[in-house]
């Protein structure tokens, strides 16, 4: 609750300031043209925190039934990069010809889909490069960015509902603090594994474990 309350005052205080600039208007002016980029700036904040409400009700509202399907795996992930790739994001996948498991598509998707959304947002405009591989009886699936990484010391914190680094709560890079606690709560009701590294070169790896 404390969290949730902190991440709203900023646009709250934002939507305020810029009624108080219309309501100016208003009174100055017999027929007030509403400032659209004033305008705009409204809706974007209203929508950051619909955003943020809607996060938070999934956490709070827990887990559903588990189910598995036999999941065709790299044409998820290549969906997920078409996507970003839509975007202007240049992602590169490298992952073998065939990798079906058996698992529950909706929560896979919804878990590669928020570490890709963080790496796209703190990568600075940086290529992502994501593998799939195979290792022992597990499948791998590595998110790769070249982003300023993260602390050690912070990598199981940022897991945590609403933690976000210093250098993340701008208003450029946004997010939540949300899409991670959502992806660890996913994975454990799955009984798969994320982690964060450091990548070579500078960046961080998100490694999304599985049983394959």
């Amino acid at each position: 609750l404390a969290g949730i309350s902190h991440d709203l005052r900023t646009p709250l205080t934002r939507l305020r300031l810029a009624l108080e600039m219309l309501e100016q208007d208003i009174i100055s002016n017999p027929n007030p043209n509403p400032n659209p980029d004033l305008v705009a700036t409204m809706r974007r904040d209203l929508e950051a925190m619909n955003e943020l409400i809607g996060q938070f009700l999934e956490l709070a509202r827990g887990l559903g039934e588990v189910r598995s399907e036999q999941t065709d795996l790299r044409a998820l992930v290549e969906s997920l990069v078409a996507d970003a790739r839509r975007g202007g994001t240049d992602v590169s996948l490298d992952a073998p010809g065939t990798c079906r498991v058996p698992t529950d598509p909706a929560p896979l998707r919804r878990i590669l889909t928020n570490l890709l959304d963080n790496a796209v947002r703190y990568g600075f405009g940086q290529p992502i490069d994501i593998t799939l591989a195979y290792e022992g009886n597990s499948v791998l699936v590595r998110i790769c960015d070249r982003g300023p990484g993260i602390p050690e010391s912070e990598r199981e914190a940022v897991f945590r509902p609403f933690h976000r680094l210093e250098g993340a709560r701008s208003r450029e890079t946004g997010g939540t603090g949300l899409g991670l606690a959502i992806a660890r709560q996913l994975a454990d009701q799955h009984g798969w594994e994320i982690c964060l590294m450091a990548r070579e070169g500078g960046g961080t790896v998100a490694q999304l474990s599985m049983p394959g």
